[in-house]
Formats: C-alpha cells, structure tokens, sequence
C-alpha cells in the first residue's frame, strides 16, 4: 500500500469501526428504525450510519491537512475542505433529529433549503460563486442561477433520501456517484475535490461492510437514516456545483455539468418521477409512499439483492455515459438531449407496473365477491 493511500484506508477502516460501535448506542438514544407498512425489514435496526460516516470523513480529513508529512499530497490539494465538512455537519445534526423525533416534511424543506443557501455562501469564492452555469441556457451571473442552484441542491439532498429504501442502495449509488466525481475531478485537475470524493467513498464503503447484503449477511445491521443519505445527497451536490465551474482541456467547464447529471440519474429521475405522479394521483409530492422505483421493481418480483444490484448496475452505466461526455467534451445540448432516454425508460416502466396493478386489484376483488357465503 503506497503512502497516500493511507488517509483512505484510514477512513474505511474507522468508518466500518464507529458503524460496528454505534450499534451498540443507537438504541441508548433511540435511534433505531422498527418495521412498519412502509418500511419491511426485519426486526429494529440501529440508524447510526450517518453518523460514523461524518464522524470518519471529519477525522480523515482532519489527519490529511494535519499531517502533510503523512499525506505527501495534502500540500497540493489547493483550497480547504473545512467549508463543506461545516456545511455536512449542520445537515447530519437535522438528520439525526429527523431520525429521532421525525421532522414534519414543510420543516425538514425549509431547514434543507437554509443548508443550501449556506453552501452557497461558503462557495462564494469559487467560480461563478459556486451557481450553475449553462450558458445560453442559465449563465452564472443571471438571475436564475441563485434559485436553480438552490433547487438543485435540496433535490438531489432528497434524492438521495428518497432512493435509501433498500439495504445497499443508497450507500451503492452515492459510491458511483463518488467513483465518478473522482475521474471528473482527475479529468478536471481538480486533485483537492479528488482527495475529498475518494474519502467520502472510502467511508461511504465502510458503512456498506454493515449494510449491503451479501452471503453471511442476509439483512443489514445498520441504516444510515436521513443523517447519511442527506449528507450524501449535499456532498455529491456540492462537488457537482464545483466541477461544473472548473475548466476541462481547452473549453470551459459548462459542458460538465449536463454530463455530471448522468452521475446522479437514477435518484434525480426517480425523485423527479414522483414529484409529477403524486400530485396527479391527488397526493402531496412530499407524502411517502412505496412508489419509487426500487419498490416497483420489487413489486415485479426482484428481490431486494436483485433490485439494489440492478439499480447500482443501471447507476454505473448512466455514470459512465457521462464521464465518457466529458472525455469526448459532447455538447450539452447532446447529454442533456440524451437524458431523456433514462426519463422515458422509467415512465414506461412506472407507467407498466401500474398498469398491471390496476388490473390486478378488479380480479381481486371479483375473486373475492364470487366465494359462497358461508
């Protein structure tokens, strides 16, 4: 293992530590997750996950700016990464409270959208004040970069959110998502935000030693709860809002954004699906519900092994799509054209299963009606 592999597996190994040991807490301050008709696992599981996660990316972070001597690359990463592990801890300190006492979904919104106007502010000094830029579409400067920038971060903070419905899903999409801020950010010559994607990875995978499914583990023993899938959800944001300001060969860094959505397609089109069908089925966009997609495929009759490995499988094509845009330095116009295909792909299927159900609750229901009195 070469030296500056040290702070990663540092980070894997103290994730996968304070996972293993805040099981043992969660239940002394009531964070565990008990099953109900929405939520089917089995048993109560410690909702702890989150926490190590940040716990383990806030010491591996402290260790690489610490200890330059150690980390022989901590002295070229550039700016800090102090801003976003703040920002990362505002938002665990609200998941850890909707996890303990459920936040009501108006509160919750409005506490993720404060989270984002604060990244924005602590952006400031990074290009274009670290707003999204499109230009001929939504440039920088204009007066729907503020609001558009907020509205993607707080999605794709509910995005990750909504997607955590399965062991290993959550965890299994955000370390694509990471894998791929990785090579962008290499791409990009960005080696801080490189530094920083492989360390959230890294701990993201020592959560998964307790939360994927595999053989010896047939269910998981830890959930991350809305403190890890919305840490999660804000840190991918972030880096996304980064990268897309940064220059990659001889062109701007405009094109990255249209191809760092493909990174992140699976819970975007997912949270953006239901947003539409909820309201046209009479319900708040905010209302859970066992709509998403992974519970589609699971009422098509994939196991819960199944449907994670599938979406995740799904996840790394769609991300590799777009890291090959920006290889290919593809016109936005062209990734952003091409995202409909994930789009139409996922109504079809939402559109099928519903059908099926439909159809399935009238013969039901006659089945019902035609057995004899007793």
């Amino acid at each position: 293992m070469s030296i500056g592999s040290i702070p990663f597996a540092f980070a894997f190994l103290l994730s996968a530590t304070l996972v293993a040991l805040f099981c043992r807490l969660a239940p002394w301050f009531g964070l565990v997750d008990a099953p109900t008709a929405r939520k089917r696992h089995q048993g109560r599981v410690p909702v702890c996950g989150g926490i190590a996660m940040f716990v383990a990316l806030l010491a591996a972070t402290a260790v690489r700016e610490r200890f330059p001597s150690v980390v022989p690359q901590a002295s070229t990463l550039g700016s800090s990464s102090w801003p976003l592990i703040g920002v990362l801890g505002v938002l665990v300190a609200i998941g850890i409270a909707d996890d303990r006492w459920e936040l009501g979904a108006t509160v919750k919104l409005a506490l993720q959208l404060a989270v984002a106007g604060i990244l924005l502010a602590v952006a400031a000094p990074a290009p274009h004040g670290g707003m999204l830029d499109l230009p001929g579409l939504m440039p920088a400067g204009g007066w729907l970069a503020v609001p558009v920038t907020l509205f993607f971060v707080v999605g794709i903070i509910n995005a990750f959110n909504m997607i955590d419905g399965l062991d290993g899903l959550a965890g299994g999409i955000a370390a694509v998502a990471l894998a791929g801020l990785a090579l962008a950010g290499t791409l990009s010559g960005h080696a801080r935000l490189v530094d920083d994607s492989l360390l959230l990875l890294s701990v993201v995978l020592g959560f998964l030693v307790f939360n994927l499914r595999r053989p010896g583990l047939p269910r998981a023993l830890a959930f991350m709860g809305d403190a890890g899938s919305m840490m999660l959800g804000c840190a991918v944001a972030a880096m996304v809002m980064e990268l897309s300001a940064e220059p990659i060969a001889d062109r701007t860094g405009a094109a990255m954004f249209p191809a760092l959505l493909w990174l992140v397609a699976i819970p975007l089109i997912d949270t953006l699906s239901l947003m539409v069908r909820r309201p046209l089925a009479g319900r708040s966009p905010m209302a859970a519900d066992r709509r998403h997609l992974h519970h589609l495929l699971l009422d098509a009759g994939a196991t819960p092994s199944q449907a994670t490995a599938l979406l995740i499988a799904i996840a790394a094509l769609l991300g590799t799509v777009g890291i090959a845009g920006i290889v290919t330095q593809m016109s936005a116009v062209l990734l952003l054209g091409g995202l409909t295909i994930p789009v139409l792909a996922h109504t079809a299927f939402a559109w099928s299963c519903g059908y099926r159900q439909r159809r399935r609750v009238p013969q039901t229901a006659l089945a019902i009606s035609s057995e004899p009195a007793e």
